[in-house]
């Protein structure tokens, strides 16, 4: 079986850390590099989260800490939904030292390291705010032609979660949003629109929590907090829109992204309009299959 290359571009956070496990567990996938953005929490949390989940899990991937903050505006966090450690208090659970040391250089050249040097083309599951893979296709526009697809977790097509327009990614960093779908590259777009469909039921957590190994006991800590303010979760999808495409159906579409101030800020919108119809931009994924997405969920852990 071929290995799909990956790179994880994320923000830790409680799904994002669900995110990496399922990628750790996913045997077509061959994670190359972790890096990290400033989103659910500030940059050192992401940053440790990140350090502390892959060597918890053994994985010899690169973890690099990149942006701090947005490309034009100041952060917004998710603190109320992910907890004051972005884990969901989990951080306890873990060895009080990681093994598992920093990369030496930050995520952008990480990343563009990581793309030049691959002996194939890498796809990139992109998790949180756009700001490390904008910067990342405009320094180095060169790295286009070595990435295989953007596998985008944001944005929304009519729905929104921080106004009733915008999604908390695209939101948080919008300039880098509109870079990102409009740079050429091939992109699946995974929309609160369909991850809020992504839920597991008290049965599958059940489930989790009775494997009895330590990360179950995390995993169970984490989203035990998360749900209480967010039943979905988003992140993963765009992990599994990578290793299995069969469990989504999606259309074409031209989608922009809405960079002015206001309640319409980070909203993204497709073009439906058969007279103005434009070339497509991505792939947006619209229907999931639930019980096949909550076997892989529950999966980690058998």
């Amino acid at each position: 079986m071929e290995k799909i290359p990956l790179i994880i571009d994320c923000d830790p956070g409680v799904d994002d850390a669900y995110a990496i496990i399922l990628a750790n567990h996913i045997q077509r996938l061959d994670v190359l590099a972790v890096t990290t953005v400033s989103g659910n929490v500030d940059i050192e949390l992401t940053t440790k989260n990140a350090l502390m989940l892959t060597d918890f899990l053994g994985m010899t991937c690169v973890v690099a800490k990149g942006e701090e903050r947005p490309l034009v505006k100041e952060n917004k966090m998710a603190y109320s939904t992910h907890g004051s450690d972005g884990i969901g208090g989990a951080t306890s659970l873990f060895p009080p030292q990681s093994a598992k040391k920093l990369d030496q250089d930050r995520a952008l050249k990480v990343l563009k390291d990581t793309l030049m040097n691959a002996p194939q083309k890498v796809a990139i599951a992109a998790i949180g705010p756009l700001t490390n893979i904008a910067l990342l296709l405009k320094v180095y526009p060169e790295v286009k032609e070595k990435i295989k697809v953007i596998s985008i977790m944001g944005g929304a097509i009519n729905h929104g979660n921080v106004t009733p327009c915008s999604e908390f990614n695209f939101h948080v960093d919008p300039e880098a949003a509109s870079i990102v779908l409009n740079s050429g590259v091939p992109i699946i777009l995974s929309g609160i629109h369909l991850t809020i469909k992504a839920t597991l039921t008290e049965s599958d957590i059940k489930i989790i929590q009775n494997s009895g190994t330590k990360l179950s006991k995390i995993v169970v800590q984490m989203i035990g907090a998360y749900t209480s303010k967010d039943t979905a979760f988003h992140d993963p999808c765009a992990i599994l829109a990578l290793s299995h495409p069969e469990l989504f159906k999606g259309e074409d579409l031209h989608v922009q992204v809405d960079t002015r101030e206001g309640i319409t800020r980070g909203m993204s919108y497709a073009e439906y309009r058969r007279k103005h119809q434009k070339k497509s931009n991505c792939h947006v994924l619209n229907e999931i299959d639930l019980e096949a997405f909550r076997k892989m969920m529950v999966g980690c852990f058998s």
